[in-house]
């Protein structure tokens, strides 16, 4: 039984904790843990903009990277609700020249085992990613390299299923990803401070990226990305809070019919460390002296690192978000998770 005892301390703790880190262990970014339905922790450190000192704060937009995955998942999965796609059907239906496209189902590509090649793998990428690409380009990126391995027999992580995803997604809906993620995922979802990131855009709020350069390891402004080119695998931006909206509404069957939700969270794939549903990885940890279930994703993009966990059966979430790409985020991710454990019983 958590109290409030419980939840203060693991308020006081997290804090004392982001609050003695120095140097380049210092955390910037934002921070949301929950426990019961309680915002427990919802706090911005360090700066969402280093040159004109501006401070982060709860609300700050910042991008998610591959945290979108979940997103194409349940939109997929929305339309096939809605009967006009199936898991099952083949690539070469709605791209009829692709390459074995006949071997290839929607299933393989939710589940990271087409074995068609990552995208963000090609040769040259670092320099590609700075253009602007249509979809059809982002596919012909890849389209024509030989596979990893035969489809359905492993998995191997891909951006390249989910942007052939999101190409479905606005064939069959008639819709831009953006507009049908805004109408049926976002609005339903009370997530009125995320979108498809464009650098174009005036989005209010939006923290800067950064990178630590160097064997110095000094801050430095992040490269740049065309948001148009990690698409339907990562391109979205949110808020914490939003997050927490968005993992509410998924968990409790408010986005997705009981059958649905039941496929995106079916550990239908072994990982190296875990299994993956549908746009999310699912474990099952020992925290507390307790194995716990565990649903979550981690995104990565130049500027950003980012990694949401919901422990559905104890209804507690950690989402966190730093604007600091570096080395030195997914440790703190894994002691604040010791944190609140260690006082959940």
């Amino acid at each position: 039984m958590v109290n409030r005892q419980m939840m203060d301390k693991v308020r006081i703790n997290i804090d004392n904790y982001f609050n003695k880190l120095e140097g380049n262990e210092r955390f910037s970014g934002v921070i949301l843990v929950s426990i019961n339905g309680e915002k427990v922790v919802c706090k911005g450190y360090g700066m969402a903009n280093y040159e004109l000192e501006i401070p982060n704060k709860s609300n700050a937009r910042v991008r998610i990277g591959s945290v979108t995955k979940q997103f194409t998942a349940a939109i997929i999965l929305q339309l096939c609700e809605k009967g006009l796609l199936n898991l099952d059907d083949t690539l070469d239906k709605y791209i009829p020249d692709y390459p074995d496209g006949n071997k290839v189902t929607i299933h393989h590509l939710l589940t990271h085992t087409s074995g068609i090649f990552n995208s963000t793998r090609i040769e040259g990428f670092l320099q590609s990613m700075r253009n602007k690409h249509s979809v059809e380009e982002l596919i012909n990126e890849f389209k024509h390299l030989p596979y990893d391995f035969e489809p359905g027999t492993k998995y191997s992580y891909s951006n390249s299923g989910y942007i052939l995803l999101g190409y479905i997604i606005e064939k069959v809906s008639k819709m831009t990803y953006e507009e049908y993620l805004h109408k049926n995922i976002f609005d339903k979802s009370s997530m009125n401070d995320s979108g498809y990131d464009d650098f174009k855009k005036i989005i209010k709020g939006r923290a800067s990226g950064y990178a630590l350069a160097g064997e110095e390891k000094t801050l430095a402004n992040c490269d740049f990305i065309d948001m148009s080119v990690p698409y339907a695998a990562g391109a979205l931006y949110s808020t914490v809070e939003d997050l927490y909206n968005w993992n509410n509404k998924l968990i409790k069957g408010e986005i997705l019919s009981e059958n649905s939700l039941n496929q995106m969270l079916s550990k239908h794939v072994k990982t190296e460390e875990c299994y993956y549903g549908y746009g999310l990885f699912l474990d099952d940890i020992e925290l507390g002296g307790k194995v716990r279930k565990k649903v979550w994703h981690t995104g990565g993009i130049p500027g950003f690192l980012s990694c949401s966990k919901v422990f559905p059966d104890d209804d507690i979430q950690i989402i966190m978000i730093t604007n600091i790409a570096s080395e030195f985020f997914a440790p703190k991710v894994s002691d604040v998770e010791a944190i609140v454990f260690e006082h959940i019983q």
